[in-house]
């Protein structure tokens, strides 16, 4: 999941992703697949991802990059035949009104022994921003450079069922620890 890595780096960093205010599922959209539980890891990026069962059809997800370890909630959605995770980043506590939990998006593949994963792509959405081709999505950049899609749930999940290739990074590839 080199994506996963990517968009870990830009969380650490002031890098800039794409993330959601609304999630990509809904009650009736959540997908639980079990062959996505158990540890994955990526050799070439030294990174790896514990994927655990969590409550309500979700996952817990720790995520680690070298000597970084972060925690997330994800809910997996099916969108036509595509797989979609979207994850938020796991807080200790809560941290009070102004601070909004954010959705990352990823578009997976799973088969076999084999876990991939695609976040959107940040060099895409700019340019489709500066020319104007996804004003429904409500795109907007933070303080950071980071631009937040602020859609509702069902418009953000018809334009990813119908969004074409190139929106996604490279994937990310992780195998299953034996």
């Amino acid at each position: 999941m080199r994506v996963m890595a990517v968009a870990t780096a830009a969380l650490l960093t002031s890098g800039c992703i794409v993330v959601s205010l609304q999630p990509a599922y809904n009650d009736e959209s959540i997908a639980f697949e079990e062959a996505l539980i158990g540890q994955w890891e990526n050799v070439e990026d030294r990174t790896s991802a514990t994927i655990d069962r969590a409550e309500w059809r979700a996952y817990k997800i720790v995520y680690t990059e070298r000597s970084t370890t972060l925690a997330f909630h994800g809910n997996l959605t099916r969108i036509g035949e595509t797989l979609f995770l979207d994850l938020t980043q796991v807080r200790g506590i809560d941290e009070g009104p102004y601070l909004i939990p954010v959705h990352g998006i990823y578009r997976i593949e799973l088969e076999g022994d084999t876990l991939c994963a695609s976040a959107l792509d940040y060099q895409w959405f700019t340019r489709a921003m500066a020319r104007k081709r996804i004003v429904s999505l409500m795109p907007a950049f933070d303080g950071r450079r980071n631009i937040a899609l602020s859609a509702a749930t069902g418009p953000l999940r018809g334009w990813l069922a119908r969004a074409p290739a190139e929106v996604y990074t490279a994937p990310m590839t992780f195998t299953r620890k034996q």
